[in-house]
């Protein structure tokens, strides 16, 4: 396995979260509350990436581009979710107080001590914490990271695998 310091991801939807896989696992805790589920809601309500759950109006950017006719465009908070990027439905789902925008606002380090009794998700929290990573965010956007963040983020899934059972 080769841990280069090259980026992790090439859009501002890809972020720490997505990359190491822990927002599949946490999608899952949220679709899997009562209120997601008295809603029909599933898994993938919970990503700004999927109709359904993200902000049709901004497509979950959060953002709108404005077009400035030859000057550069400009970016402004999506008038529609107020850059929350998700439906108000989606918002209202709250495990342990928190909606799935709380967690991706989070940093790593407040979310080993939300997701003690989530192994699947706290196990490679702790991982991206002892590695130094306590202070980003889960939804901070892989474009933004360092080199040395971005290694040390493709270091932090690689020892998560292998610490992880193997399905059979």
């Amino acid at each position: 396995v080769t841990i280069d310091a090259s980026p992790i991801g090439r859009t501002p939807r890809s972020n720490l979260a997505t990359n190491t896989g822990l927002f599949d696992h946490v999608r899952k805790l949220f679709a899997a509350h009562p209120d997601a589920k008295a809603s029909g809601l599933k898994s993938s309500h919970f990503s700004f990436n999927n109709k359904g759950g993200r902000c049709e109006a901004c497509q979950g950017s959060g953002r709108d581009v404005i077009g400035m006719h030859g000057l550069p465009t400009i970016e402004i908070e999506c008038p529609a979710c107020a850059g929350q990027r998700f439906q108000t439905e989606i918002l209202a789902v709250r495990v342990d107080g928190r909606s799935i925008l709380d967690v991706l606002n989070g940093t790593v380090e407040q979310a080993v001590s939300w997701f003690r009794a989530e192994p699947k998700i706290h196990g490679p929290l702790e991982t991206l914490a002892a590695l130094g990573l306590g202070y980003l965010t889960l939804g901070q956007p892989a474009t933004t990271l360092s080199g040395g963040e971005a290694q040390r983020v493709k270091l932090a899934t690689e020892l998560a695998r292998r610490q992880s059972p193997k399905a059979h």
